[in-house]
């Protein structure tokens, strides 16, 4: 596994963004901003599983689509994907990533 990913799962969940955030936030979104944009595509679905725990419950300053661009790049069949997206804390972030699985498999069916 690599170790940006690694870093991430030290870092831990996301916290949600929130208007009260003082300026030591800045720190944080830059860490987990860093670890995200150096992590090359695709992931195997280990690391998609570790990502998807850090999903915040809602927002964390657009970081959560970096991390979403991520977990979709994995490559593997439903059944692990269906595993993958239900593996996903936030029930909100869970929805989306199963309501573009979905938009996905229609637009497949299209072709």
């Amino acid at each position: 596994m690599r170790n940006e990913i690694l870093q991430l799962k030290d870092l831990g969940r996301m916290p949600n963004e929130s208007i009260n955030d003082s300026d030591s936030i800045d720190e944080l979104i830059n860490a987990y901003d860093t670890l995200l944009e150096q992590i090359q595509l695709p992931i195997s679905f280990d690391e998609a599983m570790v990502l998807v725990q850090i999903f915040p419950e809602n927002a964390f300053y657009d970081l959560q689509w970096s991390l979403l661009r991520l977990v979709e790049s994995v490559s593997v069949d439903d059944d692990r994907y269906i595993q993958l997206i239900n593996s996903c804390p936030s029930q909100e972030w869970r929805d989306t990533l199963n309501a573009r699985y979905a938009n996905n498999k229609k637009a497949q069916e299209v072709k």
